[in-house]
C-alpha cells in the first residue's frame, strides 16, 4: 500500500462503515497518474437516496490533503446535467477516471455508467441570434483591446490576457464543444498526456490551438495585438464571417412582467 493510500484509508475510517454511506469513489491524480507536490486526493462518498443533506471539506492526514464531497446520488445527478449544460464535464471525468473503494447497493458503478451517457451526449448548437451575437461581442472586444493599445494604457496585459481567455470561451461555444478551465489550457493544447489523463477530445481547430499557444507566450506587445487579431479573425471566418458596418440583429421582445 503506498503512504497515500494509508492516509486514504485513515480518513475514510470515519465513514465507509456509517449506516448513511452507500459507496465510497476516489480519484484525482493520485489515481489516474502523474500527481504533483500539491495534489490532493478527492474523495466521493456516496449517501442513501433518501438522504436529505450533503457536505464539502477538507482534511489533512499524514501530510496530503484530501479533498471529500458527500452527496446522495440525486445530487450527483443534478451535478451531471448542470455540468453538461455548462461544457464542462468535470464531474463526469471523476466518476469515469475514479476507483470505486466502496460500494454496498451498486450505486457507485451506476453513477459511473450515468456519467458515461453524459459525457458522450452532443452540446446544443447556438441559436443564430446568439451566435451573431457573440461575433459581435469579439469584435468589440478586440476593438477595446486596441484603444488601450493605443492610449499605451499600463493594463494592457491584464486586457489582453482576459480578451484571451473571452476569445477561447465564445469559441468554444461556436464549436459546441466543452470548456477546459483556463489555468488547463496550456497543457490542453499541448500536452497529449493531458488528454489521456482527463478523458479530452484533442480540440477540433488545431490552427487555433497553435495560435492560441503563441498568443500566451508572446510578451512583446506589438506582437500580442497581432497574434490576438489573427486569432479573432480567424474565429470569425470559421463561423460565418463578421463586418461591423451595417451589421444588425433583429429578434423578438423579452419582457419580465412585475407581479
Amino acid at each position: 500500500m503506498m503512504d497515500w493510500e494509508a492516509a486514504l484509508e485513515r480518513f475514510l475510517k470515519d465513514w465507509k462503515d456509517r449506516d448513511e454511506v452507500s459507496g465510497v469513489l476516489v480519484c484525482g491524480s493520485y489515481v489516474t497518474g502523474w500527481p504533483s507536490k500539491r495534489s490532493d486526493i478527492d474523495v466521493h462518498i456516496i449517501l442513501r437516496e433518501d438522504c436529505d443533506w450533503r457536505e464539502r471539506g477538507n482534511r489533512v492526514v499524514d501530510g496530503y490533503l484530501i479533498e471529500y464531497f458527500v452527496n446522495p446520488p440525486q445530487q450527483i445527478r443534478s451535478y451531471f446535467r448542470e455540468d453538461h449544460q455548462d461544457r464542462r464535464p468535470m464531474s463526469m471525468v471523476q466518476f469515469l477516471t475514479g476507483r470505486i473503494y466502496v460500494d454496498k447497493s451498486g450505486i457507485v458503478k451506476g453513477l459511473i455508467e450515468e456519467a458515461r451517457e453524459w459525457k458522450d451526449k452532443p452540446y446544443a448548437a447556438l441559436p443564430e441570434p446568439v451566435l451573431e451575437l457573440k461575433k459581435y461581442g469579439l469584435w468589440d472586444a478586440l476593438d477595446n483591446l486596441l484603444d488601450c493599445h493605443e492610449n499605451g494604457r499600463v493594463d494592457f496585459r491584464f486586457v489582453y490576457d482576459q480578451s484571451l481567455l473571452l476569445l477561447y470561451r465564445e469559441y468554444c461555444s461556436m464549436l459546441c464543444v466543452e470548456e477546459v478551465p483556463y489555468y488547463q489550457l496550456l497543457s490542453y493544447f499541448t500536452e497529449p498526456r493531458y488528454l489521456v489523463k482527463y478523458l479530452k477530445a484533442p480540440f477540433p481547430d488545431r490552427e487555433f490551438a497553435e495560435l492560441f499557444v503563441a498568443a500566451m507566450k508572446a510578451e512583446d506587445r506589438e506582437e500580442q495585438l497581432k497574434i490576438y487579431q489573427e486569432l479573432t479573425g480567424h474565429v470569425m471566418s470559421r463561423s460565418g464571417g463578421f463586418t461591423i458596418d451595417g451589421w444588425k440583429l433583429r429578434s423578438p421582445l423579452v419582457i419580465h412582467h412585475v407581479q
